[in-house]
């Protein structure tokens, strides 16, 4: 490695240094960890409403099944127990995330509503005309022109 080689991998270091102690110094490493230990909470929440809530509703609706989920299959002898309380602790944690986001983002969109409210209204200037408009005015110019020519040879006879 050379003496320059050397010094360029110098910079990226620092480079990656000060990028590291901006991303600590905004508080970004405490937003994440916060929703690291928030994600853990919540991933056991939705389990046990998964596995012990609805599951347990499903279990008493459909005849014969036991308690074990990986005991649950088709007449085929697929296993779909597992499955199915994956595929609800999915639909659930989707459904929460939907919602938080809807709630979050009408939050957002109240506040710029009522911070825009009173701003005074200015008119939206009129849009260009298309190509297509532009052609169409051409054509009715060219239209008008020839049927005004056509009139003044008539005159003219």
């Amino acid at each position: 490695m050379t003496k320059k080689e050397l010094e360029h991998k110098k910079h990226y270091f620092r480079n990656a240094a000060s990028d590291a102690r901006k991303v600590v110094s905004k508080g970004n490493m405490f937003m994440l960890a916060i929703g690291i230990i928030i994600g853990t909470a919540f991933s056991a929440v939705v389990s046990s409403l998964a596995n012990d809530v609805i599951m347990e509703a499903i279990k008493s609706i459909w005849k014969g099944a036991d308690g074990d989920l990986e005991k649950w299959t088709l007449s085929n002898g697929v296993k779909i127990g597992k499955f199915l309380g994956a595929l609800l602790n999915f639909v659930v944690v989707s459904l929460f995330i939907f919602a938080t986001l809807m709630i979050i983002y009408s939050i957002k969109n109240i506040h710029d509503y009522r911070k825009h409210k009173n701003d005074p209204i200015t008119e939206e200037p009129a849009p260009e005309p298309t190509h297509e408009e532009l052609m169409l005015a051409e054509l009715k110019k060219m239209n008008q022109l020839l049927a005004e020519n056509q009139a003044t040879k008539q005159k003219e006879k």
